[in-house]
């Protein structure tokens, strides 16, 4: 009998998470091959979306699997917990790595800023 994947990872959450990063790298990969064609992002950038993506991907898919398990209840709710936590957890890893990245570009330009500083930005 041949190895099944998706089965052997659907039988952990962190499998589910693997398995939703898989998916979602495969999303982002295709969708920054084509940008790459057509000469609209770098190699750099594409390698460093695609990564993101996917390590948000998985995340997302992981934190909508606990959910949907806490909550239980029939098919609809089960899918709308899912749906939500996994909007909330994509959207927290986003605005995350929205940060991360001026943090990184600001780093390169000025003089180191507080964290208070970088709140203070990110509200205004």
């Amino acid at each position: 009998m041949s190895f099944q994947l998706a089965p052997y990872l659907a039988k952990s959450i962190p499998g589910i998470g693997v398995l939703g990063g898989i998916v979602g790298g495969a999303a982002a990969l295709a969708k920054n091959v084509r940008l790459l064609k057509e000469k609209r992002i770098t190699g750099t950038e594409a390698a460093i979306d695609t990564g993101k993506e996917t390590i948000g991907a998985g995340l997302a898919t992981a934190f909508s699997a606990v959910a949907a398990t806490a909550v239980g209840g029939g098919l609809a709710i089960s899918l709308e917990t899912a749906l939500i936590a996994g909007v909330a957890a994509k959207y927290a890893w986003d605005c995350g790595a929205e940060l991360v990245e001026k943090e990184l570009a600001r780093g390169k330009d000025s003089a180191v800023a507080s964290d208070e500083d970088i709140l203070r930005e990110e509200l205004a």
